[in-house]
């Protein structure tokens, strides 16, 4: 998960890199899939553009692996006041996390998450500690719809397993690549921030809005 934070004026941003839902019935279409997909985004904070993040999907068989990488840098008066650096790489079976290797540079607080599955769990090592988890663990991964379930969602950035609430909200038009879209949106709630997904009605994941504890608007637009 991506916390941005500025040191000036409480400035925090906060962004969940993965997790997943139940499915929305009111699509009709088989879900989405593909053997290798590439997600890639600008990221705009306001009307500002304040980086990229890229998310590299490869499944075989039952087996997905997924790369990220963020790289953001938030300006004022051309003088930069925030960065944030994050790598992840994750393998799934099925749809359970078995593996994670994450590092993170939130302006200079340096994170790192280290998972993996043996003897039916789910162990992870922390900065902050460790802890084991029981059962099918899943991370705010963002690029399969049908994944985003269950009660509580492993953040990649500081490796806590939050609780969260997964909400449909209904169909929607929107512009992807200039195109107007029917999507389906959906909103993942924790108490920390509120994050919202668009998907096609297939199932591919177009958008991401989240609002900073400023009132900013954080957007994710797809390339």
């Amino acid at each position: 998960m991506i916390r941005v934070c500025s040191i000036t004026s409480g400035f925090r941003i906060v962004v969940a890199l993965l997790g997943f839902l139940t499915c929305l019935g009111s699509s009709s279409q088989p879900a989405w899939s593909a053997s290798s997909q590439t997600y890639d985004f600008k990221v705009f904070l306001g009307k500002d553009e304040i980086g990229r993040q890229r998310f590299d999907v490869s499944t075989e068989g039952e087996r997905t692996q997924v790369r990220v990488a963020a790289r953001f840098t938030v300006k004022f008066l051309y003088i930069t006041v925030y960065t944030y650096r994050h790598t992840n790489v994750e393998t799934w079976e099925g749809t359970c996390l078995r593996e994670i290797r994450a590092e993170t540079d939130d302006n200079g607080e340096s994170f790192f998450v280290n998972g993996i599955f043996r003897n039916g769990q789910l162990e992870v090592q922390t900065q902050a500690g460790n802890w084991i988890g029981e059962g099918c663990i899943k991370t705010f991964a963002y690029w399969n719809s049908e994944w985003i379930t269950g009660e509580r969602l492993l953040n990649s950035q500081t490796g806590e397993h939050q609780p969260a609430s997964i909400l449909a909200a209904g169909e929607e038009t929107i512009p992807v690549q200039g195109v107007p879209t029917r999507t389906t949106h959906r909103r993942i709630v924790t108490d920390k921030f509120t994050i919202d997904l668009w998907y096609t009605l297939n199932g591919r994941w177009v958008a991401l809005h989240s609002t900073t504890k400023k009132g900013d608007t954080l957007r994710y637009v797809l390339q």
